[in-house]
């Protein structure tokens, strides 16, 4: 009987690890939605990199299917404009692919703080939202709800 307990629980053991290996093999997008333009993030692991900028949804359509983008994390604010971002989130999702939502309360002012501290010049700030999708998909990665 112990035998066979041992076995039960590498089992176990190896199908936790085989989950959370596929977990971080999952290609996502962070998406920190702006009224002017839509910062983006990718990870195809456990690292968050900032990937740039679209401006309209037919741009970021391309991305999603260029990186072969299987999950979204979208940054949902509060306030007037987390209307617009769930219409975003139901166009994404039309196309087949989850959103998860993530708070953004401050990931804009924590990206140009962060851009303050590595020295980046006022033009390369421009990326700000890139920087701040990067937060949003990182946290999601370190602490996934």
């Amino acid at each position: 009987m112990a035998e066979r307990s041992k076995f039960h629980y590498w089992v176990l053991a190896l199908v936790f690890l085989i989950s959370c290996i596929l977990y971080l093999m999952t290609k996502m997008l962070g998406i920190d939605w702006g009224e002017k333009r839509i910062g983006l993030a990718i990870a195809d692991d456990s690292l968050a990199q900032p990937y740039g900028l679209v401006g309209e949804f037919a741009e970021l359509e391309k991305v999603i299917e260029k990186e072969g983008v299987e999950k979204v994390v979208l940054g949902l604010p509060e306030g007037k404009h987390e209307k617009q971002v769930r219409a975003l989130a139901r166009k994404i999702e039309a196309l087949g692919i989850p959103v998860v939502f993530r708070s953004e309360i401050l990931t804009s002012r924590e990206a140009l703080q962060k851009a303050i501290e590595a020295g980046k010049s006022k033009k390369s700030r421009r990326q700000l939202d890139a920087l701040s999708a990067a937060l949003l998909l990182q946290e999601h990665l370190d602490n996934p709800k």
